[in-house]
Parts: structure tokens; sequence; C-alpha cells
């Protein structure tokens, strides 16, 4: 079998058999993930953050196959499990990394809203992946759970790929499974090693997250990570009882990784210019519909194989175009333009500067403060336009469109040694870290912060009075 060989600029080489190059790599819905970029608007920050989910998809192949033939090579791995079965669970994996993300639509997590639910979930039962979780056990918990992309995804798995997966003697449910974090076969019964295939792209310590850590970073030149990805991938094992696990190897870098995830949600996807430009990106989205009455993502268009952020940004130029008195066209102008407005501040040390000294410097207040102005961000922002006399499309209260991460799920990291595993919390790897948590941004427009920042301050402090007993 031959071997094509791809340059990658995180990982060097990444080498796929000709077959699966033929049969995934070089079709249409693959090569669409070419065109959607992978922090949707931070290139407009960050101008090196072209990168796609297209390479993502590749480095997550080249890192599932790595530490599945290092896995290989550890007896305990391979006790009670055939040849045959380790060489079927490296397939599904190998299938499943490169197809995790096949159904992003444009502008990855940002348009995801924009996807009709009940059109999508009538298209999952159609596929009989719905009956495929139900016989094996597992019930429909995980489809109710999955995200938007990755139902996506698993209806092109089955309807685009299923001929070319099962021509590499694997089953396409099971691709999907992975995808979704469950083996069907793990689950009617088979050896634990397949539960351990899913675990590699859905875990806590999964090749997914190894690679877009690692590759945001450097893409964006950051700089805000440095971990030893080439040991960490070498610390990979495995139990039955605990699954996939991490050896002593990792204790010396993991640290770095569990920081340096933190690390780029605070400073690269909740830059507060990032903020903004998704921000704007995503209203926009939401003004071409309500200008020209369709939805500019759909299921269709995404499975269709066409729509992507190209495609996507081209409508929405022809929509502001022939509606120059739209809100629309205002919006794209300054998102061609890039004509970004300040926040009221930029970091929590200048929220507590401008905001905290006047709750009495006390922290409980400021994060009253910042959950108040999460909680009560629409009616705030009108309030806040008609103050300053604007539009209310040019007052903005946000944070990160990408879900706030959670430290604690990091404890659940299992560290291996001397027969039994503890997780990172448990040896203490995780110390007494506390880690800073994302505060929403107040965009406004250029000369109206102070006015804005005093406004905010007279109404918190009114309303919290108001409640006081």
């Amino acid at each position: 079998m031959g071997i094509t060989q791809i340059k990658d600029p995180v990982h060097g080489y990444v080498e796929l058999p000709d077959a699966l190059v033929d049969g995934v790599v070089d079709t249409r819905p693959f090569q669409r993930l070419r065109y959607v970029r992978q922090l949707s608007a931070t290139h407009l920050v960050y101008p090196g953050a072209n990168h796609t989910r297209f390479e993502h998809s590749l480095g997550v192949y080249h890192l599932g196959r790595t530490v599945f033939e290092n896995l290989r090579g550890q007896s305990y791995f391979t006790r009670d499990a055939d040849i045959d079965e380790i060489e079927e669970i490296q397939r599904t994996l190998e299938c499943a990394c490169l197809l995790h993300d096949v159904g992003h639509p444009p502008f990855s997590h940002l348009s995801e809203g924009l996807l009709d639910e009940t059109t999508l979930r009538e298209r999952i039962v159609d596929t009989g992946l719905v009956d495929a979780f139900d016989e094996a056990g597992v019930g429909g918990e995980p489809l109710r759970a999955a995200s938007p992309h990755e139902l996506l995804g698993c209806v092109l798995i089955v309807e685009e790929y299923g001929d070319a997966i099962r021509a590499f003697d694997v089953d396409p449910f099971e691709v999907c499974g992975y995808v979704l974090g469950y083996s069907l076969a793990y689950e009617r019964g088979e050896a634990w090693q397949y539960g351990v295939g899913a675990q590699l792209l859905h875990s806590p310590i999964d090749v997914d997250r190894l690679d877009y850590i690692t590759r945001d970073n450097r893409m964006t030149g950051a700089g805000v990570l440095s971990f030893d990805v080439d040991r960490m991938v070498d610390a990979y094992t495995a139990h039955p009882e605990e699954g996939l696990a991490l050896t002593e190897k990792a204790l010396s870098t993991i640290g770095n990784y569990l920081e340096g995830r933190i690390a780029l949600y605070m400073w690269v996807t909740q830059h507060h210019k990032a903020v903004y430009a998704n921000r704007l990106l995503q209203a926009m989205l939401g003004e071409y519909e309500a200008e020209t009455g369709e939805s500019p993502v759909t299921v269709d268009g995404v499975l269709g194989r066409e729509l992507d952020d190209n495609t996507v940004l081209e409508r929405l130029r022809i929509a502001a175009r022939e509606n120059p008195d739209s809100t629309l066209a205002s919006m794209y102008d300054r998102f061609r333009g890039r004509r970004f407005p300040d926040t009221c501040w930029k970091h929590r040390i200048a929220l507590a500067d401008r905001i905290g000294s006047e709750l009495g410097g006390r922290t409980g207040d400021l994060d009253d403060f910042t959950a108040w102005l999460v909680a009560e961000d629409d009616r705030l922002e009108r309030m806040l336009a008609e103050a300053l006399d604007v539009p209310t499309h040019e007052v903005w209260i946000d944070r990160s469109y990408v879900p706030a991460y959670d430290p604690d799920e990091l404890e659940d990291i299992p560290i291996a040694y001397g027969g039994t595993t503890r997780s990172v919390g448990e040896w203490g790897l995780y110390g007494d870290r506390a880690f800073d948590v994302p505060i929403p941004f107040v965009f406004v427009p250029e000369g109206t912060k102070r006015t804005a920042i005093r406004l905010l301050r007279e109404t918190f402090a009114d309303e919290t009075d108001e409640k006081e007993p």
C-alpha cells in the first residue's frame, strides 16, 4: 500500500495510506474544511490565525495514529485482544480522527446556532444511527448532548463516507460513536481496548485537544504555551478499569499543558478584540437573515459540500451592497475596515480599577458586577445605547463565544504508576492554582467609555441597593 506524505507546520510530515487519501481526504466534503477557519474571525487580531479545520483534522489523525502505535507496543495493552481486534480499533480511530470535524459549518462554532435542529435530527434518524445506539445499549443521550457540528459530521460519515469506510473494513456507526465519545463495540461487550479507541478522540486528554492547543498557539504566534508534546505522546497508556491514562513520563509537562490551555483561552479566544470580531461576524449572520429572509448557514448547505467561510462572506458582501442603508451594511463596512471600538476595560485589572474601586474594592462585589452584566446584557445594551444616543448595535456586552473552560475537568486526568492510577488532582499536580475566569467586555463607540462606565456603576449601585433588605 502506498503512502502519501503531507507536510504540516506543527507535526512535520503526516503520513497517510493512499487508500485513505483517495477515500476520505481528496473528496469534496473533506476538502471543504480547507475553507473553514479554526478560530473564526480571530485572524483579525492574530494575523497568522488562518489555519483551518483541514490541517487540524490531519493533525488529529497524526497524533491519534502515533499514540495508538505506541499503545500497541505495550504488552499490557495487547493482552487478551487478538491482532485483528487491535487492527480494527486502529482503522476505526484513524477514520474517526480524520472525519471528526467534517460537519463544521462556516466559521466553526460561530454559526452552529443557525442550524435548524429539527432538520438535523431528522437526518440523524434517517441514517440509522439512533437505532445503532439503542441496539448497543447506549440509548439516545449521546445524540441529544451532541453539538450540531458533531451531528452533521455523523450524517456525512454515514451518507457520504459509508461505502469508503466499509471498504476499510470499518463500521461507519462505530466511527460516529468515536466522534461522540463512545465505542458501540465496547458497549456491546467487546474488548476494553475498543473503549480506549474512543477515549483517544473524546476525553480530557484526547488528541483533538492536544492538536488544537499546540496548533492555535503556534499559528497565532501567541507564545503562551510551552510543553513537550512528544513526551506527552509517549506517556499515553491504558488499563482495563481506568481506560486511557498517562504514565509518570507526563509529570514534567502536564502542568504546562494544564496552564497552557487556560492561557490560550484567556489571551487568544478571550482577547477583547477577538471577542468583538467574532461577535460582529455572528451579528452579521443574524442581520443577513433579517434582511433577506434566508439563513446564511443551513444543514443542507453544509451537506451539499459547498458552504464554507468564503461562500458566506460573499453572501454578506452582496447583501450589504444591495441594502446600503441597512444595519448589515454598517456592520459589514466595520468588519471589512476592521474599525473595532475599544472596550471599557481590556482585562480584570482594568475592570477592578474602573469598577471595583467604586464597590469598596471587594472581590465579591466585582464578581457580582460581572454576573449582573452577563445576566442583564440585553437590557443594559439598550439602556446604554439610549443614554449615549447611538444605535443599539453599536453597544455590546459580551465575552468569548467559546464556552468557558472549567479547570475542574482536569482533575479527571488519570496518572498511572505502580499498577494504580490517580487523578491529576490527587497527585497534587493541579496544586492550589487559581485560574482567572473570563470577564464580560463592554464595547461602546469612541469617546463614550467614561460615560458608559459611570452609567453602569450608577445603575448597578441603584439596583443592588434596591435588593438589600
